[in-house]
């Protein structure tokens, strides 16, 4: 072989030594960009995870049981009217009010039609026995766009309770100072994105005295009925009530902080023990009746022999 055919071997063997090692190298930098970028995401998703465990905690809500309400707040109902708080707040009525915005693509329908249902599932009358208002912690929400999501609601009710929906059922929007002021005062907390203008917010609705102090916490979207009329009965100083609903109160407890009633022990045993005690006696005092009554009777049969 030539000199010259040995060299172009040579050279030939080179390139592709050469090719072969870079092919390695953009390989190994191939990986090391992906391992980076691996790297890079799970970082970021270890971030996003942590943000979104702190808007949780800062999205939730903080019991106040018997806070005093600021009724003396100012907002604008549906009708674009200026209106006080106080001005919903009546003798003997209580209360139930929640806090939506009226943009919300999540849990906000979902509260408002799990507030219609129980309304609609509830002895207890709404106009008469209690009042509902809703309040949008959004400012930007205006009173016409509270007065479409008042119409939604109405329009899926049953017909006995359309009327009642709307002459009782208050959709409120208000300025920034009076939105954070009685949300203060309630313990509800929300987080506010503004790229995507939504909020990370708690579901849940609340039960208020005549008076405006705060009572009762129910949270998630569905409310049960009879707890939700046990509240009410609670927080209007019992104006609507009957004694199965007084022995309830009595055997029952709410707790804020499940937003439940729960039953105590002690008063259930004490009324269970009562009760029997109560039914003993009946039963041996109307032994001793029946035996008293067919005792003189033998006797006046005997002296008739």
């Amino acid at each position: 072989m030539s000199v010259f055919h040995k060299t172009r071997a040579t050279i030939h063997q080179t390139v592709r030594f050469l090719a072969a090692g870079g092919m390695v190298g953009v390989a190994a930098l191939l990986m090391m960009l992906s391992t980076h970028r691996a790297y890079a995401n799970a970082f970021e998703s270890l971030q996003t995870a942590s943000q979104q465990s702190r808007d949780a905690i800062d999205a939730g809500i903080t019991p106040h049981p018997g806070a005093k309400l600021p009724l003396g707040l100012e907002f604008v109902n549906s009708h674009d009217q200026q209106v006080h708080l106080r001005g919903y707040f009546h003798k003997g009525r209580p209360v139930i009010f929640d806090f939506v915005y009226f943009r919300c693509p999540g849990v906000c329908p979902f509260v408002e039609m799990g507030l219609e249902h129980s309304i609609e599932k509830m002895s207890a009358k709404l106009g008469t026995d209690y009042d509902v208002i809703t309040i949008s912690f959004d400012p930007t929400d205006t009173p016409s766009v509270a007065a479409d999501k008042k119409a939604g609601y109405i329009a899926v009710a049953s017909p006995k309770f359309k009327k009642l929906l709307a002459a009782h059922w208050h959709f409120l929007t208000g300025k920034e100072s009076a939105i954070k002021a009685i949300t203060k005062a309630v313990g509800f907390h929300y987080v506010f994105y503004p790229a995507s203008h939504t909020y990370n917010h708690a579901a849940a609705i609340y039960i208020c005295t005549p008076g405006g102090r705060l009572a009762n916490y129910f949270y998630g979207i569905h409310y049960n009925p009879d707890d939700l009329r046990l509240a009410l009965v609670a927080a209007g100083n019992r104006k609507i009530t009957n004694v199965f609903d007084q022995i309830l109160l009595l055997c029952c407890q709410f707790d804020p902080y499940t937003g439940k009633y729960t039953a105590i022990a002690r008063r259930v045993m004490l009324l269970g023990g009562v009760g029997v005690v109560i039914s003993l006696g009946a039963f041996l005092g109307s032994m001793v009746w029946w035996e008293r009554k067919h005792r003189k009777k033998s006797s006046e049969d005997t002296g008739k022999v």
